[in-house]
């Protein structure tokens, strides 16, 4: 599979290795590469999972540092996880990455990310304000030097219950999710702030640059080893026209607000 371009080869073994095989496949529907051939040849990141019926294998792989359970559903919540590290990891000092979501105008390719910590919000964001427009990511927007982002339509790992820390993987097909179909550049950048207590409509404030420096840097991941960081994170946020601060309190009250972000309102 890909992962923001970045080849990923899993290596599955175990008597019960053939499930989690049979639901890679659909629920990485968007992220399968172009040329699978060269895919495999060019492999840049690894991951190992095992999945066996005998718990001292089971105990054994993770002794390895290998991914290893004994529940399909939860096994394949921390392989989404290991997938998108390992490709961090493969593109650490290469582009810039954020924690966010991003959304995408298909007629356009104008693109905008909403940056969170995880945990607070970017899949239910997704999938509520994603159908009509391409599924650009719900976890991490690699944007490259010209401002362009490498699209990561993962599963997204859906929570079972409201207060649940156990999440289903979810092909985004089913959610009525759409892959890009064409180039996508980055036009906005939103800090998302997600409020119970907020009434009315959503509240945008655009950043000075020092507050959005000291609110993005966070969340990025590996943005020391980028040559010259906090230029290229300032020459982004100045080149998007500034960082917004969109307050809220459900995802469809910002339905308006990512339409004008993405010049489709009017």
């Amino acid at each position: 599979m890909s992962a923001f371009d970045v080849p990923v080869e899993v290596h599955i073994d175990g008597d019960r290795a053939g499930e989690v095989a049979a639901s890679l496949r659909p629920l990485w529907e968007f992220c399968r590469p172009a040329d699978e051939a060269t895919a495999e040849a060019t492999v840049e990141a690894t991951v190992h999972v095992v999945f066996d019926s005998d718990p001292a294998l089971r105990a054994e792989a993770r002794s390895r540092g290998h991914l290893s359970g004994d529940r399909l559903d939860d096994l394949l919540q921390v392989l989404t996880q290991r997938i998108t590290l390992a490709a961090i990891d493969a593109r650490a000092g290469h582009h810039l990455m954020l924690h966010a979501a991003c959304l995408a105008d298909p007629e356009t390719g104008a693109a905008a990310a909403f940056v969170a910590p995880g945990g607070t919000g970017k899949t239910t964001f997704v999938s509520v304000l994603g159908p009509g427009r391409w599924y650009v990511t719900d976890e991490t927007t690699v944007v490259r030097d010209d401002d362009t982002v490498v699209p990561y339509p993962k599963p997204l790992s859906v929570r079972r219950a409201p207060a649940s820390l156990l999440k289903d993987e979810t092909a985004p097909s089913a959610l009525g999710l759409q892959p890009p179909r064409g180039p996508v550049r980055l036009v906005a950048l939103c800090l998302l702030e997600r409020d119970e207590q907020h009434r009315g409509s959503p509240q945008v404030e655009t950043l000075g640059t020092l507050d959005a420096l000291v609110a993005l840097v966070p969340q990025t991941s590996h943005l020391s080893e980028m040559a010259r960081p906090l230029q290229r994170l300032t020459t982004l946020c100045e080149a998007v026209g500034g960082v917004h601060r969109v307050t809220y309190r459900e995802a469809a009250d910002v339905a308006d607000v990512v339409d004008e972000l993405l010049g489709r309102s009017g």
